[in-house]
């Protein structure tokens, strides 16, 4: 009898554990198909896109005229470039926090994420985003001939390309990273916060169960 209440114990703990997991697994998803998406896709207006609004502005501010055509296509192939970093930031938060619940596996003991196991993920995502971030303005600056009219002034070109090169490097990748850390800190506050409540049910229906009662 002894054994069938360990066993049911321990299932019971399996059972609190892949619940965790799949929150886990929920919670990631969220951030990393909608919150960082959402960043680092498209605009859905053009006044709302900061490097198209810094390229225009410059353009005229220096009085030429730009292939519009080809600066679309060439901030479409940019962000294509810095969605690719979701896929793996996806698969680092999962593998490293579900890595944290699996080292529980006492029946007597309850799961806990800590704010270090946070602060671990944490710094290689933003490793992830700020690799993606330098690959993506390399290959941008790799092809941006295809903004500029063939007459364009040689200094007036250059000028624009050094303008533009300091404001994606600089203060854009600093504000897209300031927002990512924002809209990690939501998601890392709400898993805890997820955790905490799955485990105080686990810990209720143990304390509340005449089959654990007198086994406890």
């Amino acid at each position: 009898m002894e054994n069938q209440i360990e066993q049911i114990k321990q299932q019971h703990f399996n059972t609190y554990k892949s619940a965790i997991i799949e929150t886990i697994k929920n919670n990631t998803n969220v951030l990393t198909d909608e919150d960082l998406t959402s960043l680092l896709k498209k605009p859905p207006l053009d006044s709302m896109d900061l490097i198209k609004s810094k390229f225009l502005s410059l353009a005229k501010k220096n009085k030429i005229v730009l292939n519009t055509e080809g600066l679309s296509t060439l901030l479409d192939n940019y962000r294509e470039e810095l969605l690719k970093c979701t896929k793996k930031i996806k698969k680092t938060r999962n593998d490293t926090l579900i890595s944290v619940v699996d080292s529980f596996n006492d029946s007597e003991s309850v799961i806990k994420l800590l704010k270090k196991d946070f602060n671990n993920v944490n710094k290689s995502i933003r490793k992830i985003l700020k690799d993606s971030l330098e690959d993506g303005s390399k290959k941008f600056f790799k092809k941006i001939d295809q903004v500029f009219v063939e007459d364009i002034d040689s200094t007036i070109k250059e000028k624009i390309i050094k303008d533009i090169e300091k404001f994606i490097n600089g203060i854009y990748e600093r504000q897209m990273i300031e927002n990512v850390d924002i809209k990690i800190l939501i998601k890392d506050t709400t898993l805890m916060n997820l955790v905490k409540e799955q485990t105080e049910r686990y810990l209720f229906t143990i304390s509340n169960s005449r089959l654990f009662k007198d086994n406890i």
